[in-house]
């Protein structure tokens, strides 16, 4: 049986000098080299070892590493522009203050990365396992983490814009202080997470799952949440202004003292919500399920309940001026301003039940 030969062992001047050539490094184990400030770039890697080794400031731009090692090493401050890293593995890794310009981490196994105030300008994350991922101060511009498995991320004081998180599980991420602009969370369970106090412009959270999530005093103004699961979430006292609830699995999720104007609830399932003193001024409650909710003393002015079921739900000392009640369901429901409000249209009601009739 041929064996395959281990290829001899390779001088940092041998690496330079295929780098500079753009040969491949393939099967090497580099890890007693001196790397440190290293003109990498260009270069395929495949099947090499960096174990222990000085890395600082490594050149790797437009280099490919597949199935690759990293381990217990020090790459700050290396430059990774046009960089790839393809089903290859990093464990106690620090890359702190790198920048980083359109690299893939592809396939990857994380167990321990520090990219702590490093810049991540279309870094893609894609089909990795990643477990103790920091990114604390760290800037991360139009960033994407698709379908990986995670564990404990900490995007602490970072600065999230126009960045996506696709199908994580992100329970053990932290946020704290973290700036978050323009991120897309579609389908992530953040579930149990806090967000309280904190900014959130132009967040996405499309069928997201934050059950017994805490936006309590964040400011959330036009956050999407269609199709969210939030049942139990407290947004006590939150600025949530042109917020999209639609659909959203409200259930007995607390809104107290919330700012809520020209909100969607459109289908939302909101039974047991609480709403008490929140403003509510031309919201959308069209179609949604209230039953039992709690809208007391609230601003409704010109809110649409339009099909929405009330029953049992509890609307004394809020003000209905011009709200729309057409085709409620309001068995038990108890009002004090109802008389303000807009009562079903009688021909509206005729129109929409009328049905075609089959031809004989």
């Amino acid at each position: 049986m041929t064996m395959s030969a281990t290829p001899p062992p390779l001088s940092r001047a041998d690496v330079l000098r295929q780098c500079q050539r753009a040969e491949p490094v393939i099967g090497h184990d580099l890890s007693a080299l001196d790397l440190a400030d290293a003109d990498l770039s260009g270069t395929m890697f495949e099947r090499c070892t960096f174990v222990g080794m000085p890395m600082q400031r490594a050149d790797l731009t437009e280099s490919q590493f597949r199935q690759c090692t990293f381990s217990k090493l020090s790459l700050e401050g290396c430059i990774a522009k046009n960089t790839s890293f393809v089903e290859s593995t990093f464990e106690r890794v620090v890359m702190t203050g790198a920048a980083l310009t359109n690299v893939t981490f592809a396939d990857c196994t994380v167990d321990g990365l520090a990219l702590n105030g490093a810049a991540l300008d279309f870094t893609v994350f894609t089909g990795c396992t990643l477990d103790k991922l920091l990114l604390k101060d760290a800037r991360l511009l139009k960033s994407i983490f698709s379908e990986c498995k995670t564990g404990a991320l900490d995007f602490s004081g970072a600065q999230l814009e126009r960045t996506v998180l696709l199908g994580c599980d992100l329970r053990q991420a932290r946020f704290g202080g973290a700036h978050i602009d323009t991120v897309v969370f579609i389908q992530a369970n953040l579930a149990g997470h806090s967000f309280a106090g904190q900014a959130l412009v132009h967040v996405q959270f499309m069928n997201a799952d934050l059950t017994g999530a805490d936006f309590s005093e964040s400011r959330i103004a036009q956050a999407n949440f269609q199709g969210a699961k939030l049942a139990g979430a407290v947004f006590d006292k939150a600025h949530a202004p042109n917020a999209i609830f639609m659909e959203a699995d409200l259930t007995a999720a607390r809104f107290v003292g919330t700012v809520l104007t020209q909100a969607l609830f459109v289908g939302a399932k909101a039974a047991g919500a609480q709403f008490v003193g929140a403003n509510l001024h031309q919201a959308n409650f069209d179609g949604a399920q209230l039953a039992g909710a709690w809208l007391t003393d609230c601003e409704l002015t010109y809110a649409d309940f339009s099909h929405a079921d009330l029953t049992n739900a509890d609307l004394r000392g809020a003000t209905l001026f011009r709200a729309n009640l057409h085709a409620v369901v309001d068995d038990g429901a108890q009002f004090s301003d109802r008389l303000r409000a807009l009562e079903s249209d009688a021909e509206l009601v005729t129109a929409e039940g009328w049905r075609a009739q089959p031809v004989a």
